[in-house]
C-alpha cells in the first residue's frame, strides 16, 4: 500500500472516530437537558404528568387537590357557610336556604322566601353568614332582593334563626339598599372584629357610588344586631367604603387582617381592591389604571383584568396546605378560578388561571374547616351553558393530608 492510500485511510478513520465522539457528546447533553427540564417540572426520571387530567385541566402537575361533585341540580347557588358540626348551608338565588348533612343535600329547604322576595336577573337570595356564636345561638344573616311597598326593587339584610329542620326570619337588620334587576352586590361576611360587612351594587345608577349618603355602590359595616359601629368612617352611617360598581367578594388575609374585595368593571377592568375604612375606590370617576387627576383621594385597584373580562365574585384565602396564603377568586364570565399570590407591600400580584372553561361560570369559592376547597357553578343563571349536572357544588379534597 503506497503512502497516499495510507494517509487517506488515516484521515477517514479519524473522521469516523470524531463523528462517533460528537454523537456521543450530543446525546449526553440532550439527556442532561431533558433531566434538568423534568426536575424543573417536579418530576425525576419520568415525564411530567397532570395530577388530575380529567378534573383539573390547566393546573400545574403538583395541583394538591382532587375534585369531587358533592351536589348537582342546584338552582343558581350563591353562597355557602360551614358550621362546626359539619353542616354546609347553601343559598340558592331562587329563594331557598338549603343544608348538606353527612355529605348529602336535604331535599326540602330549611327556608323558602316568598313575597315581597324577588328573584330576577342578578337579584334574589344572595349572601349568607353564620353568627360567630352560631353553635350556641343558631343565628345567621342573609342578603336578598325584595319589592318595596312602592313597588321598587331593593335589597335588605335579615337575621335568621336556624333550627335542626327549618329556619325562620327573626328580624330585618338593614333595608332599602338600592336594587334592580342587576348590580345588587350581595356578599355578607363577618369580619375579625365580629361585625357584618356587606357589599352593595350601583343598580346601574353609577352616581350612587359617589354619594356617601346613599347605600348603593358601597361596602357597609354594621353590628350583628343592626346598629352602627361607633368607629365607622362616617358617624351614624353604615358606609365603610365607597366608589364601588358591583363588589361581590370579601376576604381577610389571615396574617395581616387586611380586607380584600373583588369588583365587576363596566365591561372589563374587573378589580381586586385592598379595602380601607373611608376610602373612595373611584367608580364611576376612574377605572383600571386611571388615577383621576384632580380628584381627591381616589384609590386605584391592587390589580385589574385589563381588556380581559373576569366578572369576579366570591373569594377566599387558603389557610392550610402547600398553597396557604394564596387568594382564590371565582370568575363568572372568565369561567375560571384565579390563584393570586400577593407580594409584600408595593409589589404586583402574580395571577394563575385554574379550571379555565372546565366548569363554566364559577360563582363562589370557599375553604372548609378541614382544608377542603368548595366551588359553586352558576351555569343556570341565564348567562351560562348548563350541562347535565349543573348547577354543582364541587369539593377539592386535599391530597396533602
Amino acid at each position: 500500500m503506497n503512502g497516499s492510500k495510507i494517509r487517506l485511510l488515516s484521515r477517514t478513520c479519524l473522521l469516523r472516530v470524531t463523528l462517533v465522539l460528537l454523537i456521543t457528546l450530543l446525546s449526553a447533553c440532550t439527556s442532561a437537558a431533558q433531566e434538568d427540564s423534568l426536575q424543573e417540572n417536579g418530576a425525576e426520571g419520568s415525564p411530567p404528568v397532570n395530577a388530575q387530567p380529567d378534573e383539573a385541566p390547566g393546573v400545574s402537575p403538583d395541583f394538591p387537590y382532587t375534585a369531587e361533585t358533592l351536589a348537582s341540580g342546584l338552582e343558581v347557588p350563591w353562597e355557602m357557610a360551614f358550621a362546626a358540626d359539619g353542616r354546609i348551608f347553601i343559598t340558592e338565588r331562587s329563594g331557598s336556604l338549603r343544608v348538606m348533612e353527612n355529605g348529602k343535600l336535604r331535599d326540602a329547604p330549611l327556608l323558602k322566601l316568598s313575597d315581597p322576595f324577588v328573584s330576577k336577573g342578578e337579584g334574589g337570595l344572595l349572601g349568607l353568614a353564620l353568627d360567630s356564636d352560631f353553635e350556641q345561638n343558631g343565628r345567621a344573616y342573609v342578603y336578598h332582593t325584595y319589592r318595596t311597598e312602592e313597588g321598587e326593587p331593593a335589597n335588605r339584610v335579615l337575621q335568621l334563626q336556624i333550627g335542626s329542620s327549618s329556619a325562620e326570619i327573626s328580624r330585618v337588620l338593614l333595608d332599602h339598599i338600592p336594587g334592580d334587576t342587576n348590580h345588587n352586590g350581595g356578599r355578607i361576611k363577618i369580619g375579625p372584629d365580629g361585625y357584618l360587612y356587606i357589599t352593595t351594587g350601583d343598580r346601574y345608577d353609577p352616581e350612587l357610588a359617589q354619594d356617601k349618603d346613599n347605600l348603593g355602590g358601597k361596602i357597609l359595616r354594621i353590628t350583628a344586631s343592626g346598629s352602627i359601629p361607633e368607629d365607622n368612617p362616617w358617624p351614624g352611617s353604615p358606609v365603610y367604603s365607597m366608589g364601588h360598581r358591583n363588589a361581590q367578594g370579601l376576604a381577610w388575609q389571615p396574617e395581616s387582617g387586611a380586607l380584600y374585595s373583588s369588583e365587576h368593571g363596566q365591561s372589563n377592568h374587573d378589580e381586586l381592591n385592598l379595602i380601607k375604612a373611608g376610602a373612595n375606590y373611584g367608580w364611576p370617576l376612574i377605572e383600571g389604571d386611571e388615577t383621576g387627576d384632580g380628584q381627591p383621594k381616589l384609590v386605584t385597584p391592587l390589580v385589574h383584568s385589563g381588556e380581559e373580562t373576569w366578572a369576579p365574585s366570591g373569594m377566599t384565602f387558603i389557610t392550610q396546605g402547600p398553597w396557604a396564603g394564596e387568594l382564590l377568586v371565582a370568575n363568572l364570565a372568565g369561567q375560571q378560578l384565579l390563584r393570586v399570590s400577593l407580594p409584600p407591600a408595593g409589589g404586583t400580584p402574580s395571577i394563575t388561571s385554574l379550571f379555565k372553561e372546565k366548569y363554566g361560570r364559577i360563582r363562589n369559592v370557599a375553604e372548609g374547616p378541614d382544608g377542603t376547597l368548595y366551588l359553586m357553578t352558576n351555569n343556570r343563571d341565564g348567562r351560562g351553558d348548563p350541562q347535565a349536572q349543573d348547577d354543582r357544588l364541587i369539593a377539592l379534597r386535599p391530597d396533602w393530608k
